[in-house]
């Protein structure tokens, strides 16, 4: 996949090169990527197909130029990277949004194509009435890795969803790479073999996983276990 996604990431880092550079400020080089990639280039939001597998493969967001806000945040991240910028993505409610680290004040929104402030996304959200413990509370950036897991994360959901258990449990094996001491990866993939039939294969994954658990996480998987070898079934 990377050799697919490299020539079209070369031509938009040719697009956005005249319009960004490390010693612009943070909302010139915000304003620089929105106008190159967003509306010189055309990448956008799909709204029409939001859930489609596409949006969620950085390749066919780069030929398709749609995808979802977090797919179109490595496309912003990554191009700033190869111009010596650095981009960080927000896990904020409900969207993903990017950073400025020249500036974290200053915010792109990728699926709209457009540079907002983080005081004004606030606002955003507090005009659509979200509570104010979710307005007092800082959203936590998200770094590459815990970018792709979550990206993973959705392919995974989408495909289980549609019972393409492939291509779900392929999405789910590449998680368990990448974070193998996380709890929820693990029983997320569990889960996943369990519906897809793997009987077998949930149950070894339980098994070796064991040595490494202690506590409430040793308890729930010897409890998950005991259910596998008498067949019942955990949804």
């Amino acid at each position: 996949m990377a050799s697919l996604c490299e020539a079209p990431l070369e031509a938009c880092c040719a697009a956005a090169a005249p319009w960004v550079a490390p010693r612009f400020d943070a909302a010139t080089n915000a304003d620089g990527l929105v106008t190159a990639l967003a509306q010189s280039l055309g990448f956008g939001g799909d709204e029409m197909a939001y859930g489609a597998l596409e949006n969620s493969r950085i390749d066919q967001v780069l030929t398709r130029k749609r995808g979802l806000p977090i797919t179109l945040a490595v496309l912003y991240v990554e191009v700033g990277r190869r111009l010596g910028l650095s981009l960080t993505g927000v896990n904020a409610p409900g969207h993903f949004m990017v950073a400025m680290a020249q500036d974290p004040r200053v915010w792109i929104d990728p699926f709209g194509g457009t540079v907002e402030s983080e005081e004004a996304f606030r606002d955003r959200l507090k005009a659509r009435g979200a509570p104010a413990v979710v307005l007092a509370a800082p959203f936590p950036s998200c770094d590459p890795r815990a970018l792709v897991l979550r990206m993973l994360a959705n392919i995974q959901q989408q495909q289980g969803e549609q019972k393409a258990w492939g291509l779900a449990l392929q999405a789910s094996e590449a998680r368990r790479r990448l974070a193998p001491a996380q709890l929820a990866v693990l029983f997320d993939h569990v889960q996943l073999l369990q519906r897809s039939g793997r009987l077998e294969d949930a149950e070894a994954a339980l098994v070796d996983a064991l040595p490494s658990l202690d506590g409430r996480a040793e308890a729930l998987a010897l409890a998950w276990l005991a259910q596998l070898r008498r067949g019942v079934t955990r949804h």
